[in-house]
């Protein structure tokens, strides 16, 4: 990675903060790796200059649902070189990742920064990043190890058992940490709202258990919609805005069984050769029923949208998913459910800052603050596609010009053709 620039001034550059009003003709000034000034304001002498006229300035982007360690360290240049500087990951090996996160910190490697939940709390276990917790008292002594090692979140999947599961937000609570991920297949999503769980994860997890079981005689695609039509979703989402509860939808994770993607995507060559080599064929009849599943999701996130539901960018690269890319796909999916790409960019920069508990640091372009940004050849307020028109990546005040990010992706090209 670049090295950390002591003072780094971007000039005459528009502004899009996801916290405040939009400031045009800015100059933002960097110093140790920090905002230290925002305005109408003179260039230090010290200062290496980035002529931004013309372009846009947005916080750096936070992927919410990642799993590096499946998706393998080629992943972490492309992230950056997408302008993804910040990402929670969701279930890998911990020592791995945390091993990524000290060289990151180091400036050994090129990578975002990384949150993470290590393992994967599961009623079985499907993959070596999962683990089975036990019952609850087991669970909960799970819960006391974990965080004792550090861990920022505590994930579940959809088969820990309902008195674990309900053991393990009990104890999260007197532990201060929270619970993220799926919902357990013997608890309703209001359950799991009101039983506190902080984030649920995918759209889909709000169809399977309960409601599964409720509707296993009717066609899926049917029965969400009835769910959307006849106010249920509403009823659903009034108990999330209650309890604060936020949503990660994922919904670019389904494109690559709504589309050709992992066909015909030139960016596939950024995903991992053991991935790529892992892809099962999709019959035809499959993909129709996954897209007429899709096309229900799609209203779904609307309606959590509009009844004021917290929303998130979130991707779930894992296996032959694109990373970076994704994330860009994950904003336009948000946008054509109904939000603004203001409120698309909020819910990929401030929102997630929100989350962590890292808004005084991270989130949104304000003084003080690290200085994490994209900067932009075309506003994505008139098209939030123009976050793919990536001019520079600023990382913790390292600047990443367009040679430099393609360099990233001729690294992550080239590392995952050996993995």
């Amino acid at each position: 990675m670049k090295s950390l620039l002591l003072c780094l001034a971007i000039t005459h550059v528009t502004v899009i903060n996801t916290s405040g009003p939009i400031v045009h003709d800015a100059t933002i000034v960097v110093r140790d790796g920090r905002i230290a000034d925002i305005g109408n304001i003179a260039v230090p002498p010290d200062a290496q200059v980035v002529d931004g006229r013309g372009r846009f300035l947005i916080p750096g982007l936070w992927d919410m649902h990642v799993h590096l360690s499946w998706t393998t360290a080629s992943a972490l240049p492309v992230l950056v070189a997408n302008g993804v500087t910040t990402v929670r990951d969701m279930g890998s090996r911990l020592g791995e990742i945390d091993e990524w996160r000290t060289k990151i910190a180091s400036s050994l490697i090129t990578g975002p920064r990384i949150f993470r939940v290590g393992p994967i709390l599961n009623g079985q276990k499907f993959n070596q990043y999962q683990m089975v917790p036990g019952n609850p008292d087991e669970t909960r002594g799970v819960a006391r190890a974990l965080k004792e090692v550090g861990v920022d979140f505590l994930k579940v999947h959809r088969r820990l058992p309902r008195d674990s599961y309900l053991a393990l937000i009990d104890e999260a609570k007197k532990l201060g940490i929270d619970v993220v991920g799926h919902i357990p297949m013997t608890v309703s999503p209001e359950e799991a709202s009101n039983a506190g769980q902080a984030t649920i994860e995918h759209t889909d997890t709000l169809f399977e258990g309960t409601f599964s079981t409720a509707h296993k005689d009717e066609n899926l695609a049917a029965a969400i919609r009835h769910f959307g039509e006849d106010g249920e979703a509403e009823r659903l989402f009034r108990v999330f805005v209650k309890n604060h509860t936020v949503f990660d939808p994922t919904l670019a994770a389904w494109l690559s069984v709504t589309t050709d993607q992992l066909a015909s995507d030139p960016h596939m060559r950024y995903v991992a050769a053991s991935n790529r080599k892992a892809i099962t064929p999709i019959t035809p009849q499959d993909r129709q029923n996954y897209r007429d599943t899709f096309a229900e999701f799609l209203k779904i996130v609307g309606i959590a949208h509009r009844s004021g539901v917290t929303l998130i960018t979130g991707t779930d690269i894992a296996g032959p998913r694109i990373p970076g890319f994704s994330l860009h796909d994950e904003l336009a999916l948000l946008v054509d459910c109904g939000l603004t790409p203001l409120e698309a960019l909020q819910a990929a920069t401030i929102t997630p800052a929100n989350i962590v508990g890292k808004a005084k640091e991270l989130g949104s372009i304000d003084r003080g603050k690290i200085a994490d940004f994209v900067l932009l050849d075309a506003n994505p307020l008139d098209d939030i596609h123009n976050t793919q028109k990536i001019n520079a990546v600023i990382v913790g005040g390292r600047l990443l010009r367009r040679a430099d990010l393609d360099a990233l992706f001729k690294q992550s090209e080239e590392l995952a053709s050996q993995r």
